[in-house]
C-alpha cells in the first residue's frame, strides 16, 4: 500500500486534466453515471427515510 502512495503524483498536471475533459463521452457513459448517482445518493436517502418512518410508526402506533 505504501508503494502505491509513492506513485501518486504530488502536483496536478493541468494539461492532462484538460485533455481528459475534452474527450467525448462514450455511448453508455451518461446512463452509467445516472445509475451510479441513483445508487449512491438517492437509494441510501430513501432507506433512511423509510427507517425513520418505521420508527415513528412503531412509536406512535402503540407498540
Amino acid at each position: 500500500m505504501r508503494k502505491a502512495w509513492r506513485n501518486i503524483p504530488k502536483t496536478i498536471d493541468s494539461e492532462k486534466e484538460e485533455q481528459i475533459k475534452q474527450e467525448p463521452l462514450e455511448r453508455g457513459d451518461v446512463p452509467a453515471m445516472l445509475l451510479a448517482a441513483f445508487l449512491s445518493l438517492f437509494l441510501p436517502v430513501l432507506l433512511i427515510l423509510l427507517l425513520l418512518a418505521g420508527i415513528c410508526y412503531l412509536l406512535f402506533a402503540g407498540l
